[in-house]
């Protein structure tokens, strides 16, 4: 507390509002003029202070009542509430002016991390909007996409020396894809969890996505390695580990697309202290550190706190969609590891995510190739789209297999009781007409249960997944397949 004399400027400064404004005992803080020039505020905040005083000391105001920070010698900051009052004589001066300040710096820290938590409920509940969206539309306008990639697969190998019917379909091919692509990114907020948690060599997913990306890399760009985790290990998913490599790294070729470097480096870390992110506050511990770099233009500060907002793109038109940096939030936050964004905008961005470390484990072998072509086993397709169902037949034909399609699960089940044994593997659509693809699987499961059923979905979620497989299936998989992924399927499931 503190009591000011106006009359004689002589003031009384309590030991304990000493140490809170940051002054040794032994400071000689009389008169309230030596002790008010001396308090380490800012200037915005000394303006203030001044201001609100001298309007309260002429009566303006009935007290004062204001909130600062102060700078302690030490360079430590501390938030105080300070309030005081004056008394009057019979004609209204003020004589005295008494009060009190209160440290208030934990209760602004939790201010500050309350609207943290804010932000990231409301980016939670954005992800989760797209996530119910997607739900609804994706085993719809998957099925379109199937159609549309499977058939220009098959016409492709068909145009043979047509140039201009080989560009013409490449381009159909392209639009196909990017849809594919712009699904499965909305998807990806809605599938949370599926893949199974284990433990993931994450320098070799990162190996493996960089090789994808140098294929199709500008002359003009730079693509700069410093892999250094060794066999460093988090638990998750290696799909999503390979989904946050590709966006942010395809970001940062956008970035630089007039041509520059792109820096990828992966190394343990240490974090000694909380650290702040975009998705949490991480824990002193050890960390596996990815982290890209670009030579662009940067991000305008403006835009900085939307870059993570759903179809929010700083990109040309056609160019991006929105979703990489919002799908890399999320798979983030869902392996409990944070993001930090360093900005310079004139010289680049920096994205540095941070994965907790589980430990070491060895580098997956090298996948042999094996044959993708069938000996004749017969395959059961089923699928309530009549127009799928003839384009898996011409696929799975010219692979080298025997297909057998319908657009009822009840036929199909009917066919399969008639003849249990006449079919080597089946391939089954969920959402169906009267009998669903689950349903199907169990009572396949009744009459046979060594025979492999992939269960092939426009919609892929944990909740359907875990039905599918308590059901009986052999494997779960998202529409659209290519006629290359049937084949790796089909090589999967079958012997060989």
């Amino acid at each position: 507390h503190w009591d000011w004399n106006l009359l004689t400027g002589e003031q009384y400064v309590s030991p304990r509002l000493r140490e809170m404004y940051g002054f040794s005992v032994d400071a000689v803080l009389d008169p309230h003029a030596q002790f008010s020039g001396q308090i380490p505020l800012d200037s915005d905040d000394r303006t203030r202070w001044q201001s609100e005083l001298a309007d309260h000391v002429a009566g303006k105001t009935p007290r004062f009542d204001i909130e600062c920070q102060v700078r302690h010698p030490s360079g430590e900051i501390r938030w105080l509430h300070v309030r005081g009052q004056c008394m009057r004589d019979e004609h209204g001066k003020a004589v005295r002016c008494a009060g009190s300040s209160l440290d208030i710096t934990e209760s602004k820290r939790l201010d500050v991390e309350k609207e943290r938590l804010k932000d990231q409920l409301r980016q939670s509940q954005k992800l989760e909007a797209i996530g119910n969206l997607a739900g609804g539309i994706a085993h719809d306008f998957n099925n379109i996409l199937a159609a549309i990639l499977g058939y220009g697969e098959l016409a492709q190998k068909e145009a043979g020396s047509n140039a201009a019917l080989s560009g013409r379909l490449n381009n159909i091919m392209n639009a196909g894809l990017r849809g594919k692509s712009l699904v499965e990114r909305i998807l990806a907020f809605s599938r949370s969890g599926v893949g199974p948690q284990v433990l993931v060599h994450v320098q070799s997913v990162v190996t493996e996505a960089l090789d994808n990306l140098n294929a199709s890399l500008p002359p003009d760009i730079e693509l700069e390695r410093k892999l250094l985790a060794e066999d460093a290990a988090l638990m998750g998913d290696a799909t999503q580990v390979h989904q946050v490599v590709m966006n942010l790294c395809t970001n940062a070729i956008h970035a630089t697309s007039s041509g520059g470097k792109v820096v990828v480096a992966l190394e343990l870390v240490k974090v000694g202290q909380a650290l702040n992110t975009v998705t949490m506050v991480l824990s002193e511990g050890d960390y596996i550190r990815f982290t890209v770099s670009d030579s662009g233009p940067g991000i305008p500060g403006e835009l900085l706190d939307r870059i993570f907002d759903p179809f929010f793109t700083t990109k040309n038109v056609g160019v991006g969609t929105g979703l990489g940096l919002s799908l890399v939030h999320g798979i983030v936050s869902e392996l409990r590891g944070g993001i930090v964004v360093t900005n310079n905008p004139s010289a680049g961005t920096t994205f540095s995510v941070y994965f907790p470390w589980y430990g070491r484990v060895a580098a997956p072998p090298d996948v042999e190739a094996i044959s993708t072509k069938g000996s004749g086993q017969t395959i059961l397709l089923i699928d309530d789209e009549e127009m799928l169902v003839r384009l898996g037949e011409e696929i799975i034909a010219e692979l080298g297999y025997e297909p057998v399609g319908f657009v009822s699960s009840e036929a199909a089940l009917a066919a399969i009781r008639t003849s249990p044994h006449r079919f080597d593997a089946v391939l089954t659509d969920e959402s169906m007409p009267g009998m669903s693809g689950s349903q199907l699987i169990c009572e396949i499961r009744k009459l046979r249960s060594d025979i492999p059923i992939v269960l092939i979905s426009g919609y892929v979620g944990p909740a359907m997944e875990k039905r599918a497989r308590t059901m009986g299936a052999t494997d779960v998989l998202a529409k659209p397949l290519a006629p290359g992924e049937m084949a790796r399927l089909l090589a999967k499931i079958l012997p060989h």
